[in-house]
Order: C-alpha cells, then structure tokens, then sequence
C-alpha cells in the first residue's frame, strides 16, 4: 500500500500554538507549548525498577508553576532596568499588561533598548526551560510596548552587523556583511514582528544549562515552537517561505553547573594570540547558530572542534592545568547526548564578566553517595571533594548538606557587577539554624529587595 505522507508543515498547521505561553491572558489553548514541562515533571517522576528511584529524586528536580515564574521573571527585569533607568514606578508599569502607553521619553527608551539587547540571563538548572521562555516572552512584550514598529531593533541588529563585519570589510570582503544585512532584512520584513525579537534575543541574551540532556533538549524544542508560530507562509517561496531554525547547541547546554574549572590566578584568555583565536570560535559560533545547510554546520562544528584544540594548548602553555585544558579541548557542544562533568560561562558562552541576571528552581535534595537514602541526590566521591574545596563549600553548611546551597552560592557567584539573582528557596532558609551560615552570608554579601512565600504544593522548594 502507497500512504501520502503529511509535511511537517501541514501537521503543525492543524494546531492552534499558543504564541504567548506566559502570557496570564491567554484564553484560547489548544496546544500549549507549556505542556512540554509538563511531560518533562512527568519523565522526571518515572519510576525506575532497577535503582528504585524515579529521575526526580536523583536529581531533585522539580517543574515551576507558571504564576511563579510570572513573578520571579518580572520582579528580576525590574531590578535590572532599575539599574539602567531609576524609575521603578514607570518600569513596573512599562512591563505590566496594559493598553496605556509606556511613560518614557525617546531617550530612555533608546537607553531601555539597548539595555535588553546587552542583557545577559542564565537559568544554571534550567530543565524545560520556563523561566528563560518566561524571559523571552516578556522582553518581547517590553519591546513591543517600547519599539512598536521594530525600527529601533532593527536598526540595532544592522549596526551591530555592520560593526562585527568590520573588520572583513577594511580587507575588501564585503561578502558576509552584505550576506548579515540581507538575512536581518529579511527576518524582519518576511515574518511577525515578534520574530525578529525573538530571534535576537536569543542568539544574544538568553542561556540555560541542566546536567540532564533530556531537559537541554526541550527547551530548546520550547524555543523552536515560539519561533515557529510567529513565522509567515508565502506559498510562492521555497519551503514556503519558512526561515530555517537556529542551531542553539551553545546557547542551551548539557553540564555540571556546580563544578568550575581550575585556572591560573592572573585569568582565562590572557595573551592575544589565545583572545584572537577565542574571537575566531565567537565568530564560528555565531555562523553555526544561523548556519542553514548541513554543510555549512558540519563546517563551523569541525573549525569549532580545531579552535577549542588549540586554544587548549596555548592554555597549557600559560600555565593552566593539563587536567583542565584537556576537558576544555573535549566539550563538545554539539553532541546532543552528551553531559560536560564542569561548566565555564567563558568557554561555553563566551560570557567573561558574568551575567546580568541568574534566575531558576535549583535542584533540591541531600547530597549522598548511596542510592538508596531517600530525597538524596547522587554524587561521586570527586564532586563531594571540590565541593568542600570550593569557595562557595563553607557557607553552605550545617546540618545535612543539601545541593540547593550550593546552587544558591555558585548562582550569586556566577553574577556580573551589579547582577540581579532570582531563584527559589525552600521555606526553611527562613528559619532552620542548619542554614543560618547560608543566611549570613548572602545578607553580608549581597542586597536583599525582597523574599517572597508561595504555596508549597507538591514542590518542597
């Protein structure tokens, strides 16, 4: 029997998206991009015969209502743009859902823009990718209200192109800036206005890593479907007009959050000879995110593979363990199965004086060696030894020892000046003494705006 096949195209057609997933508005769903987290809650909490546990409890993962990440997401860019613009009133007002228009001279609101083009946000367990769905969409909204007609955005994306083209241009190619150009107009001009700032924000602002490839995977999937959905159908185009979608292999990772990597006191990247090749992995990078073919990708996963060999040896040379120039050279960031046993912002993202905002559900549960202590999450004798030789070991204990601290520290550690970090606390770090170390620490170190309590549920966080 002959059986017409149906086109991706055609299948996704024959659903109703929900474009804003965490927009508390909505009303029409039908399918629901959120449910994604769903499944993974429901992966997660699959029983395992042969350990007797379910992923959850190795883990300690656990799926963040909507309304929560709502709030953690708006009161986070609040802070942020606080810190760009001092006027909270008008901020809270410019990201609430509302028809009146924004309070903001033109000015400020070039000053507000090129804020969010320069932001940069991590989720350091980010599981089905919520809270950095929760960030896009609201940054989109944000944009939308500041820069309707998108000529502020689009114009930013053209000189930002322009200026990373430069230095081709001065040697007479003209090629790639020209290619750079007509590629941002047609983003713009072919699609929803909503795509282009999506597509931007992505490659350039938002970041996720989970220990769990499953979870790395559907968020990116999370992210394929919003920029689905805002996407035109020309019938008279090829492929129907539909943009490819971008590679986010080095924008949503698999690795060890909690493990760092050893360097030397004076620093990563030092010599121009190791930031001239960096540069060159930047600029592989960035070609892979927006590579269409399977050549072109196959090209930027092969220079990206030469690049991280000799940037590791030129490591070596200025005195950076052989251990760690050699896990360096190894992460690969495109085999999809694969979890990197440390995470470095730098070498994974190229993100040197840390992030804007770090915000997330941590994982939650005892840190044992054995696999049958209840609510313990699994960790090799040489994780527990790093973990007491770190910097961010000390404050985290008393009492059982439990992997949330340690996300916790190593989240504020991962900040850049004035960072803002948002992530949930079990309701104990209020009061149990096992934690006072904790408290104290975070109260000397950084500013409190404010602690906020929610229904437990069935989330012990």
């Amino acid at each position: 029997k002959k059986y017409k096949v149906r086109g991706l195209i055609d299948i996704l057609s024959s659903y109703n998206f929900t474009i804003d997933e965490n927009d508390p508005n909505d009303a029409d769903v039908a399918l629901d991009p959120e449910l994604l987290g769903k499944v993974f809650e429901n992966l997660l909490a699959s029983f395992n015969p042969e350990t007797a546990t379910t992923a959850r409890k190795a883990t300690g993962s656990y799926y963040t209502p909507r309304e929560i990440v709502n709030y953690m997401v708006d009161e986070s860019l609040t802070a942020y743009l606080s810190n760009v613009i001092d006027s909270e009133a008008n901020i809270r007002h410019l990201i609430s859902y509302t028809d009146k228009p924004h309070q903001f001279t033109d000015s400020d609101v070039n000053t507000l823009i090129h804020s969010i083009d320069n932001v940069k946000i991590l989720d350091p367990a980010v599981g089905s990718g919520a809270f950095p769905m929760g960030m896009l969409h609201k940054l989109v909204y944000i944009l939308g209200r500041l820069d309707p007609d998108n000529s502020k955005w689009r114009e930013l994306q053209r000189q930002k192109a322009i200026k990373d083209t430069e230095e081709a241009y001065k040697i007479g190619d003209k090629e790639e800036r020209q290619k750079r150009l007509l590629d941002i107009n047609e983003v713009f001009d072919d699609n929803a206005s909503d795509y282009g700032r999506k597509l931007y924000l992505i490659e350039n602002c938002i970041y996720g890593v989970d220990i769990q490839p499953i979870a790395v995977q559907i968020a990116k999937l999370r992210f394929f479907i919003s920029l689905l959905v805002d996407q035109y159908i020309n019938p008279k185009k090829e492929n129907l007009g539909i943009r490819p979608l971008p590679n986010l292999e080095t924008k949503f990772v698999a690795a060890n959050t909690l493990i760092g990597i050893e360097r030397p006191a004076q620093g990563l990247l030092r010599n121009r000879e190791i930031d001239r090749k960096e540069a060159e992995l930047k600029q592989v990078r960035e070609r892979h995110f927006t590579a269409r073919t399977p050549k072109t990708k196959q090209k930027c996963i092969e220079d990206d593979k030469k690049l991280r060999a000799e940037i590791s040896e030129l490591l070596k040379k200025d005195g950076f363990p052989a251990g760690t120039t050699e896990k360096l050279a190894n992460w690969n960031p495109y085999d999809q199965n694969a979890s990197a046993d440390f995470f470095d912002p730098e070498w994974m993202f190229g993100i040197t004086e840390g992030f804007d905002i770090v915000i997330g559900n941590p994982p939650y549960g005892i840190l044992n060696k054995k696999q049958n202590k209840a609510e313990s999450i699994i960790v090799s004798g040489e994780e527990l030894e790093y973990f007491k030789n770190s910097k961010y070991y000390e404050p985290a204990t008393g009492g059982m020892l439990n992997i949330f601290r340690l996300f916790i520290l190593r989240s504020i550690n991962l900040l850049g000046q004035n960072g803002v970090f948002s992530e949930i606390f079990p309701l104990a770090f209020m009061c149990d003494l096992s934690i006072s170390r904790l408290r104290k620490h975070i109260l000397d170190n950084n500013e409190i705006i404010s602690i906020e309590a929610f229904p437990e549920r069935d989330n012990p966080n």
